[in-house]
């Protein structure tokens, strides 16, 4: 049995990270989240273990985050919080 909840439902947010001196930024929507991260289709090719920025554009809160997972369609990815806080998605535990 799970010990936290999965929350089915779609929230946009900015995906960023730096490559180099080059700063880079990507459009994201949730498929799933959860108080230690979630599951998203991002528009870019991120690659397992980059470090990102996740951006939740209606609160402007900021959150550091890890590619985990990816499917084989490029742009499905898992990020895993690295400091979770189930206040970033408003989701009380």
């Amino acid at each position: 049995m799970r010990s936290h909840k999965r929350i089915i439902s779609k929230v946009k947010l900015l995906v960023e990270w730096d490559e180099g001196t080059a700063a880079y930024t990507a459009n994201a929507v949730t498929v799933r989240r959860e108080p230690f991260g979630c599951m998203a289709v991002v528009g870019a090719d991120l690659p397992l273990h980059r470090k990102v920025r996740l951006v939740h554009p209606e609160t402007g809160r900021k959150a550091e985050a890890e590619v985990v997972w990816r499917d084989h369609e490029a742009w499905d990815v898992g990020l895993e919080l690295l400091k979770p806080d189930a206040s970033f998605w408003g989701l009380k535990i």
